[in-house]
């Protein structure tokens, strides 16, 4: 498994030149969970923002992600109507919400997510309680479940 955090902030090189062409700002993911890409820059008032599909991704190494072309680059707009979900950015992103069950039970603050060995599909959540608990008893994890409610401040998951 490979967290989130891990993979923000990393040079996006490109295979065909060598050049780096961005940074990774968010990975951004759909309604179930898989990859579709990663933020390189966000929409704004007079830019429309940019993203890698993830079939354009050629790898997720430790030091940088690389894509086959700069042609990899996509305006963001081209995601209009799926709503991805981001984990740092973005109306819906989910780092810092309270993961709360069903049953009315807090479990924690999202503080990182895993992906799938091949970044295919977020698997699970890493939770906080606290800077004390985190050194007293360390982060949870908890595995992704299937249907999960995104609320504004709350992550909502089944019993």
């Amino acid at each position: 498994m490979r967290k989130a955090m891990d993979a923000v902030g990393l040079p996006v090189v490109c295979l065909q030149t060598g050049e780096t062409i961005g940074t990774v700002r968010d990975i951004l993911c759909d309604s179930t969970w898989h990859v579709r890409g990663v933020l390189l820059s966000e929409q704004g008032w007079f830019q429309s923002g940019t993203y890698i599909p993830a079939e354009h991704i050629h790898a997720v190494g430790e030091s940088c992600l690389t894509v086959s072309g700069k042609d990899a680059i996509t305006p963001l707009p081209h995601l209009a109507g799926l709503e991805p979900v981001g984990i740092v950015t973005g109306k819906t992103k989910l780092k810092g919400k309270a993961v709360i069950t069903a049953s009315g039970e807090c479990l924690g603050r999202l503080e990182d997510v895993y992906f799938s060995a091949n970044w295919e599909k977020l698997v699970g959540y890493e939770l906080s309680n606290g800077w004390f608990a985190d050194i007293t008893e360390g982060r949870k994890r908890l595995p992704a479940p299937a249907s999960v409610i995104i609320g504004e401040e709350n992550l909502i998951v089944p019993d």
